[in-house]
């Protein structure tokens, strides 16, 4: 089937280059070297399906075996009734799974493994965080991508199509795949022995971390297959159809660089939050941070003694704001400063007579004692702020693109509330 669907993208290809044929030398067309590049592109589109078969088949394995550590089908009950609390709860699968490891091995195997009876057990939590979104991305990939490509692989107009069509979600469910990586590189280091173990009773192939870098080299292996076929194509005088993989290909590049950043953001030192359940990025750049004047700065871990602007890094997800410094050292390490939940901003975009610096602020009840800035009221009502960062940026117009963003985002967050708080009125 699929030999028959390539043999008519290869016969409607060379159906464009009846011109060529005419005006250049027609041994040119039938010569060997011809043929090895028609050979060429037939292994080149069947890879690029067998390899997504495969892809589609890894992620499901992965998810059955680790399936059993996140408590999936697991009831639990106490012998008095009363609740189990929630570290027994989150324990107890995963310390049935240790016990069940531990009698199917002897002492000999264990040593040979490097390996001790009193391992230290992940938590179900642990696990999620250490998959991620992994369990999203296999059923979209099985139920959408997969499908679709097998529809495309006979038109490269379709091709093109489909990937300019999915590239905000590759992007989306990949970000924040690449953003959870650092976490869970931390978690299989600190567990690596219980792993290991694991794996060697589950007779499963790849270690963990072996799977769980697959998705991350996916996009890559899409660029490599779009280029090839693209220049194979463009070898061959298919021109029409060396383009449309070559657009396909910069759509795919466009959700690898996505990725990119959001992998540089998930290595963030000493971030509180979990990066990946914050939304989408939408904007992040680099911006300089002012200290406050004329109050106690005790509490702005961004403000300087001194009165030199500092520069920082600022990022807008759907959920949080989130500013960072970069390494002196290395301008491509960051460390976490400060972060405010977007439900809780609000921008002044006019600071004295300085066009290009504006306020984020904090709407919060001051506490007492609180080492803030109080600043005015903007809006009506009793509802008081505090400067949380004041930056600066590099021109005008730069600044009304980030005071856009962020009251855009704001006002839908608003808008969502005020719709949910109708529906549960209407509701009661």
């Amino acid at each position: 089937m699929m030999g028959k669907i390539v043999e008519h993208f290869i016969s409607g290809l060379q159906q464009d280059c009846e011109q060529l044929r005419n005006q250049r030398d027609i041994s040119k067309f039938d010569s060997e070297a011809r043929k090895k590049k028609e050979g060429k592109l037939y292994q080149l589109l069947s890879e690029l399906i067998e390899t997504e078969r495969k892809y589609v088949a890894d992620l499901e394995e992965v998810c059955i075996d680790y399936s059993s550590l996140i408590g999936r089908n697991q009831t639990y009950t106490s012998t008095d009734g009363k609740k189990l609390c929630k570290v027994k709860r989150n324990r107890s699968c995963i310390n049935l799974q240790t016990e069940n490891l531990k009698k199917n091995f002897d002492t000999e195997v264990c040593e040979n493994l490097d390996l001790s009876f009193d391992l230290l057990a992940p938590s179900q939590q642990e696990v999620r965080q250490m998959l991620g979104n992994i369990e999203d991305i296999k059923d979209y990939h099985k139920k959408v991508l997969l499908p679709k490509m097998e529809e495309a692989v006979g038109d490269s107009k379709l091709m093109r199509a489909l990937f300019q069509a999915e590239q905000p979600r590759l992007s989306k469910k990949y970000g924040r795949y690449c953003i959870n990586n650092t976490r869970a590189s931390i978690i299989i280091e600190q567990y690596i022995k219980f792993f290991s173990l694991y794996q060697f009773n589950k007779g499963i192939k790849l270690r963990i971390d072996g799977m769980l870098i697959k998705p991350i080299q996916r996009l890559t292996r899409y660029h490599m297959f779009l280029t090839s076929l693209s220049k194979t194509c463009k070898q061959l005088g298919f021109n029409e159809a060396a383009e449309d993989f070559a657009s396909a290909c910069d759509f795919i590049s466009s959700a690898a660089s996505h990725t990119n950043t959001m992998m540089w953001i998930g290595k963030m030192d000493n971030c509180p939050l979990d990066l990946s359940n914050q939304g989408q990025l939408l904007k992040h750049g680099q911006v300089l941070t002012r200290p406050l004047t004329g109050s106690a700065k005790k509490g702005r871990k961004w403000s300087t003694s001194s009165q030199k602007a500092s520069s920082c890094h600022l990022f807008l997800f759907q959920q949080t704001v989130v500013l960072c410094k970069t390494s002196e050292n290395c301008k491509d390490h960051l460390h976490y400063v400060d972060h405010i939940s977007v439900n809780k901003v609000r921008i002044r975009d006019t600071i004295g007579e300085d066009l290009n610096i504006f306020e984020i602020h904090k709407l919060e009840d001051i506490k007492f004692g609180m080492s803030v800035m109080r600043e005015p009221n903007i809006s009506k009502g009793d509802t008081e702020s505090v400067v949380a960062m004041r930056l600066e940026c590099l021109s005008e117009d730069e600044k009304e693109v980030w005071v856009r963003a962020i009251n855009s985002e704001i006002k839908q967050l608003r808008h969502m509330a005020k719709t949910l708080s109708s529906q549960f009125l209407l509701m009661s």
